[in-house]
């Protein structure tokens, strides 16, 4: 009879041992997988970066020679059974059909613009038909005429970004890049560093927006019109 009730306490204090062990790897487990999301949002956001910088270089370097950004046009249409496809430059192409595709990028594929990890290509490898952020979202290069039709200026133009990317990425100081001003979800212009409170309320989803405009003149009429 003793024997029989040492085994069964033996056997309870194994039971709750064991019931401490899966909580404790419970806990771990939760942990571990919060602490790499946060690590994975942390490694896109630096990826995002460093893309956006290597293609601004790359652009400035390619079409630095004729002074212009004639060329710079590399950008998804984005596409409705009613109104067929309307580019981001504002062109319409009413035959297409309810998709998102390229226009090709000849130039930016030919100049070697992109990261050869940021494209798809088509069945015959010769046409861009898609670019991809670090987060999934697009990503669309464009000349800018904001300030006059020289186009000494270009757009970078991201889609897809979680609220936490959209902050940091906006809060990033990109004037080493040659970034001076972002438009932020379609709502408001804002000079390089985005203040962080201005970021935190246009950030306001997880399918945010950001525009970087690069070698604009923020001292010129039409900006400074914007700025207010």
């Amino acid at each position: 009879m003793r024997n029989f009730e040492i085994k069964n306490n033996e056997s309870g204090r194994s039971m709750i041992e064991m019931l401490g062990v899966l909580a404790i790897i419970g806990v771990l487990s939760v942990g571990g997988i919060a602490g790499y999301s946060k690590a994975m949002m942390k490694y896109r956001i630096n990826k995002t970066i460093e893309q956006i910088t290597l293609i601004a270089g790359n652009v400035r370097a390619f079409f630095g020679p004729q002074k212009n950004y004639i060329g710079v046009e590399c950008y998804g249409y984005y596409c409705d059974a009613t109104d067929g496809c309307k580019g981001s430059d504002g062109s319409v192409d009413s035959s297409g059909s309810p998709n998102t595709d390229y226009n090709g990028c000849p130039i930016i594929k030919k100049a070697k613009i992109l990261p050869d990890e940021m494209i798809t290509l088509d069945s015959t490898g010769k046409k861009i038909i898609a670019i991809t952020n670090p987060f999934g979202g697009k990503i669309n290069l464009n000349k800018n005429s904001r300030t006059g039709s020289d186009y000494q200026a270009f757009e970078i133009y991201l889609s897809g970004l979680p609220q936490e990317a959209c902050i940091e990425l906006a809060t990033y100081d990109w004037t080493s890049a040659g970034a001076y001003i972002i438009y932020l979800n379609d709502s408001v212009y804002e000079k390089v560093p985005v203040d962080l409170s201005i970021a935190t309320e246009v950030c306001d989803g997880d399918e945010s927006e950001l525009s970087f405009y690069f070698d604009v003149d923020v001292n010129s009429e039409y900006w400074q019109e914007y700025l207010q």
